[in-house]
């Protein structure tokens, strides 16, 4: 494929698969994924939140040290309300609150721990309770975070990376070729970068067309051919690798085989509905139907796959041409083309060339005729028709000595 198309290829494989990792995050948001990313309390802490447990009116603050596993109880709440301070302790659960207050109240949440001071910001009170969490820095998680920031900078240990839960193939049907994603996470669980002794290898299917890497990717991720390299030393945590590539068929049905190099946890495919378009395959054991935008999607799944399986889906009912168009107009060119030597085979082969010499001498003997014309008809030896009929062969035969002539000094 030459390297103008393999570009434009990635190109449209780039645009294609942003829309899909956002129907994709929208589907792990439902429950697609086993494995839920919790937030970071730090990024929420001090932020008011409307709560419908929580009677109208009413204010709750929970403190906490680094997490929501570790509350704070008997904690000192400072509450200022519309200017007004008013303290309240936590109970038990690290919550404090104040109550019955009426709409438009501005409030705002204070507390030190360990020295460390904790305001909330200001909170206008509406038509629902609010709640707010205050998170302390907890010294044994920052400094465990300091060591792991060390660990990671350190040489790399020999160990292991397996793939996670969140590694799927996504695919979209286009008019004769399906553009398929592989969405990859290596998981190193250690907290040191980890050598696993090479590279991790995916060999894509022989027929895959311009595949190549997505923006977004892991840098440690190439591609040569339809081969697809992944190399360490592997950081601690996640290694993120989207693939993309073309899979063309005729007729309205494919076949995709992947050999899978490292343990898949289980299966998770992503099918765009067009048309009639579907996927079977005994490795599926669930599937449903959903929509992401308006755009219909099928979700399936399966269990998990040893290293070294074989993932194969058949994909059917996919939109295509008709094939004879282009049948038929094949055998238009190639009659032509047999047409065209069958011409060429028949055509005289060409005079041979005559020496110079004998065409100047020619000239010389045609010319001196040329001359002794008006001569024989005015002795009366041609009649004037004769005359002028000579006359113009010999021209015309002047023509083609001049002409041979020229050709041959062209030639020379």
């Amino acid at each position: 494929m030459p390297s103008s198309a393999r570009s434009a290829a990635r190109n449209s494989s780039v645009t294609t698969t942003l829309k899909w990792m956002a129907a994709a995050l929208v589907l792990t948001s439902v429950g697609l994924s086993a494995q839920v990313k919790m937030p970071d309390p730090k990024e929420i802490s001090g932020v008011p939140l409307p709560a419908a447990d929580v009677p109208a009116g009413t204010l709750s603050v929970r403190v906490v040290r680094g997490g929501f596993d570790k509350n704070l109880p008997d904690v000192p709440v400072e509450f200022v309300i519309n200017g007004k301070s008013r303290t309240i302790k936590t109970d038990p659960d690290g919550r404090a609150q104040v109550a019955a207050l009426s709409a438009g109240t501005h409030v705002q949440a204070r507390v030190a721990v360990d020295g460390e001071r904790l305001e909330s910001q200001d909170v206008v009170i509406g038509g629902s309770g609010i709640r707010i969490v205050l998170v302390a820095t907890d010294p044994l998680a920052t400094a465990r975070e300091a060591e792991n920031r060390a660990l990671a900078a350190s040489p790399a240990e020999k160990g292991i990376v397996a793939l996670g839960p969140e590694t799927r193939v996504i695919v979209e049907p286009a008019e004769d070729a399906l553009n398929v994603f592989y969405v990859i996470d290596l998981i190193n669980t250690a907290r040191t970068p980890v050598d696993i002794g090479g590279p991790v290898i995916f060999d894509l299917p022989t027929e895959a067309r311009g595949p190549g890497v997505m923006d977004g990717s892991s840098p440690q991720a190439k591609t040569l051919g339809t081969h697809v390299t992944i190399v360490g030393p592997f950081a601690p945590g996640t290694t993120h690798v989207e693939v993309g590539f073309g899979l063309p068929y005729s007729g309205g049905s494919v076949r995709l085989e992947q050999k899978w190099p490292l343990a898949l946890p289980q299966v998770t495919l992503l099918l765009q509905r067009v048309g009639t378009s579907d996927v079977h395959s005994s490795q599926l054991s669930g599937r449903r139907d959903m929509a992401d935008q308006g755009q219909p999607v099928l979700v399936a799944e399966g269990p998990a796959l040893p290293a070294g399986a074989v993932l194969a889906l058949d994909f059917v009912g996919l939109p295509h041409r008709s094939v004879w168009p282009r049948y038929t107009a094949l055998a238009l060119a190639l009659l032509f083309v047999v047409g065209g030597l069958w011409v060429a085979a028949r055509r005289p082969p060409p005079a041979p060339r005559v020496p110079r010499a004998k065409l100047e001498t020619e000239r010389g003997r045609l010319l001196d005729r040329l001359a002794g014309l008006d001569r024989d008809r005015a002795a009366g030896r041609l009649s004037e028709s004769a005359c002028a009929a000579e006359r113009e062969a010999t021209v015309a035969r002047l023509s083609q000595i001049y002409a041979a002539l020229d050709e041959s000094a062209s030639a020379a």
